[in-house]
């Protein structure tokens, strides 16, 4: 049972990596230039962030501050 519950968090590890690191592209689902906070919330570790990278606190992520 402990292997298995190694196993398992390793996984979500990798995966919650894994989602976090495609590019800006990946994640502006309707191809407006801005990643939505609905857009980010299809990765776990995007949306914990959100909020920091949006300096400008328009509710969106520009390329730049996606990129910081």
């Amino acid at each position: 049972m402990k292997k298995l519950n190694v196993l398992v968090t390793t996984v979500a590890i990798m995966a919650s990596g894994a989602a976090m690191a495609g590019g800006f592209s990946d994640y502006d689902l309707d191809k407006d230039g801005m990643i939505s906070k609905s857009e980010a919330a299809m990765s776990e570790k995007l949306i914990k962030v959100f909020d920091d990278l949006d300096i400008n606190k328009d509710g969106q992520l520009s390329k730049e501050e996606f990129n910081k």
